[in-house]
């Protein structure tokens, strides 16, 4: 019998839907985690894009008589929701009914300066009839449709310029659908970008994962489990807003070629030799930040980033061969970056403040008129660069995300077992007074946790049964199985045994919580790339096995 046939639970993030994260084992869902985040996040999709998760902007794309579908022109139309077997093989399709033309289904969520995509599942009872699809408005796109008694996937695509009517989307009757002869509605979806993604089902759109390829190129995602950010720096993707101020000569080009999320929004940045774009942000005093942006060259040979403010520089210059970049020279502060594909880098810098002030300059060149590509600018209060957060014309939150999951007694060994995890240790864990945890079993039970350069795990029941240490050492993957039992324990980390403790005894668990704790502040602040729990103690030799990368 292999490893993972003895798990009692094997997440192996893979499946996933609002609130739910699937296990593998066990495949009856009884072992599947609840997962929560009340808002939007990005993620790094399989293509290597940056990605809205979830990608589908409707709310409630399969249930079109709740109120966040509104009625224009002579109204909205009369909806039956689970009339019909929709195209998946359920009974969720809707029943579209309107006494003449002009009755219009919609929501506002059209995104200005953004390409987009809208499409609809539908088909007639009888016969065929003719609808309308538009997308903001009508104004960026859209196409009178007819519609047979077959299931079509129909679909129209624009970039988004200037928002017209709120930024509408949805459908419009162009003529009478009665009780008799109807059209039937199924799975509205709108996405960034001007090619159809899968559809993805919504109801708020809220608790959504974010299973993300970090560098992309398809394999295995991880589940990215990160603590609150905002993101203050406005306008993150329009550099020709008013937001950003210009000094000396310097054009911008919005639109002028494809950013790091595959769609065509990234602006070009040409400037002088000491001329920048900048933006000043509000801030606090004697507070950490950190700013980051994605950058791509032109045709410049270095190009300066500086965060600063009246007491404190952080300057450094990006040195380019040709479009790769060679070499950093940091001279009051550390820049870092990270390649991220297409000629793309995610460039990030941490300071702490000593004014309120904070403000941002990109210099293209410091010997000439040169022109970068510039995307996604983000200024955050935390010690190292969160996924990205894209911003208008005010700041944008990301709320933490959590995943866990209760009344699983069954799935946990009582008087012995396992928990394994098999994360990416980033160095991203904020150890300003906070412990990220990776993987918890009962209430107070078992776990595993990183603080500052130390790993640790430990066993309580009552008190502390049992206490193992051992250093977390360089950046990278790894796999830690902590194996517990009367009077034997023992921690095992990519490959290496850590430690042992021959005394303590083990209560009863019940719940599962994965890359947190019970407080927020309790985070992993990376990726989660497999948690496994097993009911009896394995082997040193097994626990070896299993946790060798």
């Amino acid at each position: 019998m292999s490893l993972l046939e003895q798990a009692s639970l094997v997440l192996i993030p893979s499946g996933y839907k609002e609130d739910t994260v699937y296990s593998v084992i066990p495949s009856n869902g009884s072992g599947d985690l609840s997962f929560t985040r009340a808002s939007n996040g990005t993620r790094i999709n399989s293509d290597g894009l940056v990605e809205v998760c979830p990608w589908n902007l409707f709310t409630y794309s399969e249930q079109f008589q709740n109120a966040n579908w509104t009625g224009g022109g002579n109204g909205k139309p009369t909806m039956t929701d689970n009339f019909a077997e929709a195209p998946n093989g359920t009974f969720t399709a809707s029943k579209m009914e309107a006494v003449s033309d002009a009755y219009q289904l919609r929501q506002n969520n059209a995104i200005e300066n953004t390409q987009m995509n809208l499409s609809v599942y539908l088909r007639t009872n009888t016969g065929t009839k003719t609808i309308q699809l538009f997308l903001n408005n009508g104004t960026t796109a859209f196409s009178n449709l007819t519609v047979t008694t077959t299931w079509q996937r129909f679909e129209i695509s624009g970039t988004v310029t200037t928002l017209s009517g709120s930024g509408r989307n949805g459908l419009a009757t162009l003529e009478a659908l009665t009780s008799s002869e109807y059209i039937l509605v199924w799975g509205a979806q709108i996405s960034v970008g001007l090619t159809s993604k899968p559809y993805f089902p919504t109801t708020d759109r809220l608790n959504v994962p974010r299973l993300t390829y970090q560098n992309g190129g398809g394999g295995c995602p991880s589940l990215l489990l990160e603590k609150q950010s905002t993101n203050i720096c406005l306008y993150s993707e329009q550099l020709d807003n008013a937001a950003w101020t210009t000094l000396g000569t310097v054009t911008i080009t919005a639109n002028n070629t494809t950013s790091p999320d595959g769609t065509l929004n990234a602006d070009k940045i040409t400037a002088a030799v000491s001329s920048f774009i900048s933006q000043i942000i509000s801030g606090v005093i004697t507070t950490v930040y950190t700013w980051s942006c994605y950058i791509k060259n032109v045709d410049s040979v270095i190009s300066s980033i500086r965060t600063r403010n009246a007491l404190t520089v952080q300057d450094a210059n990006i040195n380019w061969s040709g479009a790769t970049i060679s070499s950093i020279t940091n001279i009051t502060g550390v820049l870092n970056y990270v390649d991220v594909g297409n000629g793309w880098y995610r460039i990030f810098t941490t300071y702490t403040s000593l004014e309120a002030a904070q403000r941002t300059r990109i210099l293209t060149d410091t010997v000439s008129t040169t022109s970068l590509f510039i995307w996604g600018a983000q200024l955050e209060t935390a010690s190292y660069a969160s996924s990205y957060i894209p911003t208008t014309s005010a700041s944008a939150t990301r709320i933490a995300d959590a995943c866990s999951k209760t009344g699983i007694s069954s799935l946990i060994g009582q008087t012995e077992g396992v928990i394994f995890v098999d994360f990416d240790f980033a160095n991203k864990a904020d150890i300003s007074g906070t412990v990220p945890i990776l993987l918890r079993a009962g209430a107070n039970q078992a776990y595993i946790y990183i603080s500052g350069s130390i790993f640790q795990a430990d066993l309580l029941n009552g008190a502390i049964q049992c206490s193992i240490v051992g250093a977390i050492g360089a950046v990278g993957r790894k796999k830690i199985a902590f194996a517990y039992k009367q009077n034997d324990f023992v921690l095992y980390m990519n490959g290496v045994q850590i430690g042992t403790d021959t005394s303590g005894t083990v209560g009863t668990m019940s719940a599962l919580t994965v890359g947190s704790y019970d407080s927020p502040g309790y985070l992993l602040n990376s990726g989660i790339n497999q948690a496994i729990l097993f009911k009896t103690r394995l082997t040193n030799s097994e626990l070896a096995t299993l946790t060798t990368i």
